[in-house]
């Protein structure tokens, strides 16, 4: 027993995670697949105690993924901010925990790349810019996290305002943990902002932002990136597909008729059992947006994955007893919805809905 354990670590990157610590018990265990360079090898999930392994596609990989890509993003962590108009994240200005912990970001998102998942995080385009050695300077490279901030830029570029009478300095101002910090972009004293100089100042405003008061933290994560998704593997894709291929395709809606093609059913349910029928009815008359929160109820993740889309998506109907008062249930580790034979469509839809729109966690059973 002793020698299969040790030859499964061999294989395998093991990583051990607590339910009750989800982030701490993963960036802990990446960062000791760091340090021994075992990251590269196949990965494999379990629980401390259980000796669950996790699987391929569609299973505990998926969701372990989804979760932890919310927390390393919620601000509460303090490594990101999160736009409240966009709700896209961003490395945290001054920032003062040491760089370490950027390097393990960096190393468990591309983790999740490399090992065919998406991850539920909400980086902007100007993160994959970056990955990629290019240099945000324009208001359309930032426009899908700061889309106010870019529409002021732009305005800035434009024959209609006089920005002399502005009043503004080439300085860039952000809030810290401390407060303002402002800080000259071109040294003291700082030009004045004038006609002649406005595009020089559009673009190390956004070099400033991007780059320049986030460096070593953004540099650790690029390293701990690397570790796994090198640069000449990186600059295989532009932007846009690294960015889908990291976080997924962020669509508003999917196809429900081709969902409902692949779909798998089981204890006795069928594609022309009366429950399922009211239940394909139910859901084509939702909203995009109730029709995403299905998605995540089922698989954890109201992404779309980037290979075969929604055709790739593990999705199994189990029936769950007869007519009950019981909501539906997900085992979101195998992307099984746990529904009642409810007893008329009426009722199939009240308790779907109530199920999808109070519901969320780390389901792993």
């Amino acid at each position: 027993m002793q020698y299969a354990l040790q030859r499964y670590g061999q294989l395998y990157f093991v990583l051990d995670v607590s339910r009750s610590d989800l982030l701490g018990s993963v960036l802990s265990g990446v960062r000791t697949g760091i340090i021994s360079n075992t990251l590269h090898k196949p990965l494999k999930v379990r629980f401390y105690g259980s000796g669950e392994d996790g699987v391929d596609h569609g299973g505990v990989q998926v969701e372990l993924f989804a979760n932890i890509g919310r927390k390393i993003c919620d601000p509460e962590f303090g490594m990101f901010t999160i736009d409240n108009e966009t709700q896209r994240a961003w490395i945290r200005q001054g920032y003062r925990d040491g760089v370490d912990r950027f390097e393990v970001i960096g190393s468990t998102v591309a983790l999740a790349v490399y090992n065919g998942c998406t991850i539920n995080v909400s980086f902007p385009k100007i993160m994959y810019m970056m990955l990629l050695g290019k240099k945000p300077n324009r208001p359309e490279d930032i426009e899908d996290i700061f889309p106010t901030l870019a529409a002021g830029l732009r305005a800035l570029l434009s024959d209609d305002i006089d920005v002399a009478d502005l009043g503004l300095t080439f300085d860039y101002t952000y809030t810290s943990f401390d407060g303002a910090v402002t800080i000259p972009m071109r040294g003291r004293p700082s030009p004045a902002l004038v006609d002649e100089n406005k595009r020089e100042y559009v673009g190390e405003y956004i070099e400033h932002l991007s780059y320049v008061t986030v460096a070593p933290f953004f540099d650790a994560f690029k390293r701990g990136w690397n570790k796994l998704m090198p640069d000449k593997l990186t600059r295989l894709f532009t932007p846009a597909e690294l960015m889908a291929l990291t976080q997924g395709l962020e669509t508003q809606d999917y196809d429900v008729d081709e969902l409902q093609r692949v779909t798998q059913y089981d204890d006795g349910y069928s594609p022309i059992h009366p429950a399922i029928e009211w239940f394909w009815q139910v859901v084509k008359s939702f909203t995009a947006k109730d029709r995403l929160q299905l998605l995540e109820f089922v698989t954890a993740c109201p992404r779309v994955p980037v290979v075969d889309g929604i055709s790739g998506v593990t999705f199994v109907i189990q029936r769950n007893g007869p007519d009950s008062d019981r909501l539906p249930t997900s085992l979101t580790c195998f992307g099984r919805l746990l529904l009642p034979e409810y007893r008329n469509r009426e009722k199939m839809e009240h308790m779907l809905r109530t199920a999808i729109e109070h519901s969320k966690g780390f389901g792993l059973v």
